[in-house]
């Protein structure tokens, strides 16, 4: 059975047979909302839903009656922790951008509707709210232009679109984003889509006045709530796994992929369990050839969130990817069990991984996070790291998140630092490698690095926004021919020996990223945003290549376009 309609009938099955209640749809990865709830966490240190933050994206009704919780007790001065003027403010604006479920505060946002129809609240151009039918209709707009000095010249973004989302009968969550996009890129973005025949966060593109690459985006899903404890989101979309800028799990790098998540919530702890179909590495196409369907792989995910204490979340996770050729094997459908022991008993050739995950709050200003990924490792290897065994792929993360920093209100800093030894994510046979559409589903450098990270947010004025980001990497490429590990669409059969593998092992190469950026919103979700980059990338033995680029732009219910790679 293919697994688009295994999805589709365990999803109206269950749906057909439990007792729903109210559901509503999910918060858009890369939202402004996330720096809020982020500090919430922070500064609530003991609150057991904001604590669990680790698989994004975030349940909509479940955040926005929390965070209307946390008004409520601010309004009345019952408040146990402190939040700022500016925090205060964009709780308000989160409620008005998530009206459906803070009903209490629709009569308080005082707006005179155009035409009596359009923008009756703030956030929305059109809004349906009866007791069986919510709806709410944005059109999505992300206009950029720019120039960089790479010998591309002028670059934009054209982006043109409409996002849906509401709930039927308080029982059925349902969403619908649709873009058509133009863009021209800086020169190093467009040598990745030259090379793995993919945009980024995008993949299939036709190209547009020959720099250029056209591309439509569609996502969407359902998603219910199955008694008391149970959630399930059918859609075609992204996830993240982590609170780290990065994820070593799972990260909303590439393309769309099709999935199934179940979430179990219940005490201290937050299950998971995603069935995904992803598009395994394919050669590109033929320029005037025939398409053939796309070769697809079969992702399978658990992670298992508990708050051990008040203050300390701890997570285990583990996935598997499988050769889509076999089909969707029923076995790992079993929630509860190892993948690993799932597929020795089938006999099966994918990759697994496990990985721990854990966040810390402290003194209500500083959060402590970070992954450890084990792709393979041999015991007796582990006490003998010096010999550098092929076999011991894994990957680390740390960071630290600090809000309020120096008692600057609303000056938030991270840091974060990423080591990936050669050849993780990889497996024997390349076609289970963890990838998805050409390109990698975890880190967007691959493997082989490392690669340190510092992040300044600050929000001085409500409705001002800046952003600082200082990206530090060192990687071992490839070299003659010669599979050192970074490349995580080979098979680790190709590699060259067994032994002396260190992070760095191969063509070394080198590459700084320093980005500013400065948003405005002039209306609600409404931003005239100011980005500079400078990036520098120096491969051993090569010409130094610096790329300074600028946009200027204007975008509507849309996150920034970014490359952060």
């Amino acid at each position: 059975m293919k697994v688009t309609k295994l999805m589709v009938t365990l999803t109206m099955v269950i749906l057909a047979a439990a007792r729903v209640s109210g559901q509503s749809d999910y918060i858009s990865l890369g939202n402004k909302q996330y720096q809020l709830l982020d500090r919430l966490d922070i500064r609530s240190q003991h609150d057991t839903l904001l604590g669990f933050t680790t698989v994004k994206p975030y349940d909509r009704r479940k955040m926005t009656e929390r965070v209307a919780w946390i008004d409520s007790m601010d309004r009345a001065g019952s408040l146990p922790f402190v939040i700022t003027p500016t925090d205060r403010y964009n709780i308000r604006h989160l409620l008005m951008d998530n009206w459906e479920w803070a009903p209490q505060y629709t009569d308080s946002f005082n707006v005179k509707p155009i035409f009596n129809t359009f923008y009756k609240t703030p956030a929305n151009l059109y809004a349906v709210n009866t007791r069986d039918f919510k709806l709410v209709i944005n059109p999505l707009l992300n206009l950029q232009y720019g120039h960089t000095n790479d010998g591309t010249g002028s670059i934009f973004v054209n982006t043109r679109g409409v996002i849906l989302r509401g709930n039927i009968a308080n029982k059925l969550g349902f969403y619908t984003i649709l873009t058509d996009n133009q863009e021209r890129d800086p020169a190093y973005v467009r040598y990745f889509v030259t090379k793995y025949d993919a945009v980024p966060g995008a993949g299939f593109y036709k190209h547009y006045q020959k720099t250029g690459y056209d591309y439509f985006d569609a996502r969407g899903g359902i998603s219910f709530n199955a008694a008391k404890y149970f959630d399930f989101q059918f859609a075609y979309d992204k996830l993240f796994i982590g609170n780290g800028f990065r994820s070593l799990f799972l990260s909303d790098f590439s393309s769309n992929y099709l999935y199934l998540r179940m979430t179990t919530r219940i005490w201290k702890f937050d299950y998971e369990n995603i069935f995904a179909q992803t598009i395994a590495p394919f050669v590109p196409y033929d320029v005037g050839g025939p398409r053939t369907i796309r070769p697809q792989n079969y992702m399978m995910i658990h992670h298992l969130s508990l708050q051990v204490a008040h203050w300390l979340n701890l997570g285990f996770y583990e996935n598997i990817m499988e050769d889509g050729k076999h089909g969707l094997q029923l076995s790992y459908l079993n929630p509860v069990i190892f993948y690993r022991s799932v597929e020795q008993q089938l006999g099966a050739a994918g990759k697994a991984n496990v990985g721990f995950d854990f966040k810390a709050n402290v003194a209500k200003q500083l959060q402590f996070y970070g992954q450890l990924l084990i792709n393979e490792f041999v015991t007796k290897e582990v006490f003998h790291y010096s010999r550098g065994n092929f076999a011991n792929k894994q990957g680390l993360q740390l960071g630290i998140k600090y809000i309020d920093a120096f008692t600057i209100k609303n000056l938030d800093l991270q840091l974060e630092t990423n080591l990936i030894r050669p050849y993780t994510y990889t497996n024997y046979d390349s076609t289970t490698n963890l990838t998805n559409y050409n390109q990698p589903l975890a880190h967007p450098l691959g493997a082989n690095l490392k690669e340190f990270i510092g992040i300044a947010r600050y929000q001085p004025l409500h409705k001002l926004y800046l952003t600082g980001k200082l990206m530090y990497s060192k990687q071992g490429l490839d070299s003659a021919g010669l599979n050192f590990g970074s490349d995580v669409f080979k098979s680790y059969n190709t590699r060259p020996r067994d032994y002396g593998f260190f992070i760095g092992t191969g063509t070394p190469v080198t590459s700084a990223t320093a980005a500013l950026s400065a948003s405005y919103e002039i209306f609600e979700n409404m931003f005239i945003d100011l980005n500079t980059t400078y990036r520098t990338y120096n491969v051993q033995n090569q010409p130094k290549s610096n790329t300074f680029f600028y946009t200027i732009g204007f975008r509507l219910n849309l996150q920034p376009r970014e490359f952060n790679f």
